[in-house]
């Protein structure tokens, strides 16, 4: 089921929702391009774990749509029979634990559960080298930094001479980064990609000029907020082909559903409102940048955007919603442009709101952003303090996430 749809999920599966606490982190590539998902499942309770397959089973109604993988790590669960219930869907892979192979039914487990056709990565590194007829049953292994063999005591990757072979028996997944440099150290040694990105990195608080399509998109917003003519923003338009085109393909996009085709500017421009038009903006200056670095950033903006919507709007106007979008999308923006939030708000008016809960930590938004960030840090304990304060029910924020990764990942098609 696609998580768009307006109706409410079924009692069984919001009861599964209500017992996990789900968190996210995107599988990042050497080239910064987010290449799937990663969901950790932990039960909020330890006697409300439940068995493999139930939970599985129930997040298949709400599981999100995508041609990437997306990898789902049931932290405290066991793999036993129940998983072979599970009907996977196609972009699914079933993390496991490699602590849990040494048990030889774990084992044999993971080999029916290949051979029926059900897509696996291995969690950790394997005590004892794992036998070839199980070691296949893995498309990828997950090794957490401080467990890679590869890296010296301080932490410097092994220097290997060419004529030895030294690569792993299958590709390898980096997770535990906390610097830019530990990603990088980690693609020299092989690795397909990292899980997560670190955020908050010194580098992406280093300030630069605006660039070139940043400074039109600001342009843009202050013409728009201005209520400018048309005929302004078309001319401003024209001077970013590459802009101009994204806009035309968004009006044009399947989420529009328009009967005629927009070939003109001003015509997009009314087709979308003055509204609309600020908060697609708004994404387009999340988005704007050309430095590979800010990629990762960009991408987890778009979901803070659609998550803080989905938290905090859903009994709420379109205006309440589209705050809380931006506030969500703009919560990196100093990082992504390089300049700092004072600067890029005298640019651009926004509510006291956003600005209270992106600058100052405060008003209304601002809890909403620390969940998506706990979400972000894998941060259970972190994120139970949050929805206990809010008096939220933990499927309310668990249904959100789903629901923001499905749409996210529409957007970024239309970008």
């Amino acid at each position: 089921m696609a998580m768009n749809a307006p109706e409410r999920i079924d009692p069984g599966v919001q009861q599964v929702l209500d017992r996990l606490s789900i968190c996210y982190a995107p599988l990042i590539d050497k080239k910064r391009k987010a290449i799937g998902t990663r969901l950790t499942l932990l039960s909020m309770r330890p006697q409300d774990r439940m068995p493999i397959g139930k939970m599985l089973g129930a997040l298949n109604a709400v599981w999100p749509e995508t041609s990437a993988p997306l990898l789902v790590a049931p932290l405290d669960a066991v793999l036993d029979d129940s998983a072979e219930i599970w009907t996977a869907p196609r972009n699914a892979v079933l993390e496991v634990a490699a602590v849990g192979l040494r048990d030889p039914e774990v084992q044999a487990m993971a080999q029916r559960l290949f051979r029926d056709g059900k897509r696996l990565a291995l969690r950790g590194r394997p005590d004892t080298p794992l036998p070839p007829a199980l070691l296949s049953c893995f498309e990828s292994a997950l090794i957490h930094i401080n467990e890679d063999r590869r890296v010296t005591a301080d932490g410097k990757p092994i220097l290997v001479a060419p004529t030895v072979q030294a690569h792993r028996k299958m590709p390898f997944i980096i997770t535990g980064v906390q610097a830019v440099s530990d990603v990088d150290s980690a693609f020299e040694r092989g690795a397909t990609a990292s899980v997560g990105w670190p955020l908050d990195d010194a580098q992406h608080r280093m300030q630069r000029p605006l660039q070139p399509g940043q400074a039109v998109v600001l342009e843009l917003l202050r013409l728009v907020r201005d209520d400018a003519e048309l005929s302004k923003i078309d001319a401003t338009l024209k001077r970013d082909p590459a802009l101009a085109f994204k806009l035309l393909r968004l009006v044009n996009s399947a989420a529009f559903g328009l009967p005629v085709q927009i070939t003109s500017f001003q015509h997009a421009v009314m087709m979308l409102g003055y509204k609309k038009m600020m908060r697609w903006l708004s994404l387009l200056l999340a988005t704007a940048s050309k430095d590979a670095n800010t990629f990762p950033l960009m991408h987890a903006s778009i979901r803070r955007g659609m998550f803080l919507e989905f938290i905090g709007g859903a009994d709420e106007g379109s205006e309440v919603r589209d705050e809380l979008f931006i506030t969500g999308a703009f919560s990196m923006l100093d990082r992504i442009t390089g300049a700092p939030f004072e600067q890029l708000f005298e640019l651009i008016s926004l509510s006291e709101n956003v600005v209270d809960a992106i600058v100052r930590r405060e008003g209304p938004y601002a809890s909403y952003l620390s969940m998506i960030e706990a979400i972000e840090r894998s941060d259970p304990i972190g994120l139970g303090r949050l929805l206990e304060n809010l008096a939220m029910p933990v499927s309310t924020c668990n249904e959100a996430l789903l629901k923001a990764m499905q749409s996210a990942n529409t957007l970024d098609s239309d970008l």
